[in-house]
């Protein structure tokens, strides 16, 4: 299966003021509350939407000629240059899940895909449709990856190695040492993907990530997004770093096209130091603002190293988060071996200063 050449689609919509209701707006529900994705409500870059302005008009082209539309080279050469490596180590996805998803379809069939037992799992369910192997190790009892635990897994039939790191949804980061010589142990037996989704909201972006064994020629995938910090979720723009031979099987499974225009708001997003600050900023306060209201409560969160929250609330978490949702404030939970836990995602601080409210009166009535 070969990456098709060309523009399949915006999927962008440019919001416009009407007068009245009109059907096809890209627009949340009136009063919602939305902490249920992980999403920056702070982006896109101011940068970005000014510079998708100007080239909205030239979306009837197929932006993947280098010659009359280098965007797509821009950025990858953009994004290479900050980690010291060449474009021919990256490759540029719908979203990171779509490197993900490339990566499975490419490896897949030699054996078994190796995860933690809770994770981020959009791509592993797309594994198991394709009747790979899924195996499942249990996080340790502090919420931790157990990597000693995945090691004893690894053997001759492994083909990939997942992690997130920080883990998606505890939050919380894999030990930078521990990580590293985990993924020299093991590579040579399979190639060991490292999803980095949330690497810019760490306490030590350069210590957490994994990016440096890429350059040391190791088998490892390092996946990243412009979902996250960049606010870029609606744009599906993510990126993959690896060795040159690994992007290039990878990049051979790709099935989205080239969207024109959530690269130039990626390029021009990732050049923006001053919103990145900004927007890490935010999503902090509204970290701490999250901590005080699981915390008046009685109720202690995972510590976070992401824009999202996990914590257990002591009580079954689907009804609960259903009386969210009635009250329109939109959360996390029911999640497999953790029926009591809750994520909440980081909303403007006017969306958490609502989140508060209702969160105190229904976990009030609720235990």
């Amino acid at each position: 299966m070969k990456r098709r050449q060309v523009l399949g689609g915006l999927g962008v919509a440019l919001l416009t003021s009407f007068s009245g209701p009109s059907l096809g707006q890209y627009v949340l529900p009136k009063g919602q509350v939305r902490l249920v994705f992980n999403e920056n409500p702070y982006g896109p870059s101011p940068k970005a939407i000014a510079a998708v302005n100007e080239v909205v008009a030239l979306s009837a082209y197929y932006p993947d000629s280098p010659t009359d539309f280098p965007i797509l080279d821009n950025l990858k050469k953009a994004i290479a240059q900050r980690h010291n490596l060449t474009p021919e180590h990256l490759l540029v996805s719908s979203g990171s899940n779509e490197a993900l998803q490339a990566a499975i379809l490419a490896y897949g069939e030699k054996g078994k895909i190796l995860v933690p037992a809770l994770t981020y799992d959009a791509h592993l369910g797309y594994a198991r449709q394709l009747g790979f192997e899924v195996v499942t190790v249990p996080l340790r009892n502090d919420m931790q990856v157990d990597l000693d635990a995945m090691s004893a897994q690894v053997d001759d039939t492994t083909s990939l190695i997942y992690l997130a790191n920080p883990n998606n949804p505890a939050g919380i980061p894999i030990d930078s040492a521990a990580l590293r010589s985990f993924c020299r142990k093991v590579g040579n037996r399979a190639l060991v993907i490292v999803d980095e989704a949330y690497n810019e909201l760490t306490d030590s972006p350069v210590d957490q990530s994994m990016v440096d064994l890429v350059r040391d020629e190791q088998n490892v995938l390092i996946t990243r997004t412009f979902s996250k910090i960049f606010g870029m979720a609606g744009m599906r723009v993510g990126y993959a770093l690896g060795q040159p031979e690994t992007i290039t099987r990878v990049n051979s499974t790709l099935m989205a096209w080239p969207n024109g225009i959530g690269l130039t708001a990626a390029y021009h997003s990732y050049l923006d130091e001053e919103f990145i600050a900004f927007s890490r900023q935010k999503i902090l306060e509204g970290r701490a603002m999250v901590y005080a209201t699981l915390q008046r409560a009685g109720v202690t969160p995972v510590p976070s190293h992401t824009n999202f929250v996990f914590a257990d609330i002591g009580i079954e978490s689907t009804d609960f988060v259903a009386q969210m949702a009635s009250r329109n404030v939109l959360i996390r939970g029911g999640y497999p071996g953790y029926p009591t836990h809750i994520r909440i995602s980081m909303g403007k601080l006017e969306d958490l200063n609502i989140f508060d409210r209702v969160f105190s009166e229904v976990y009030a009535a609720s235990v």
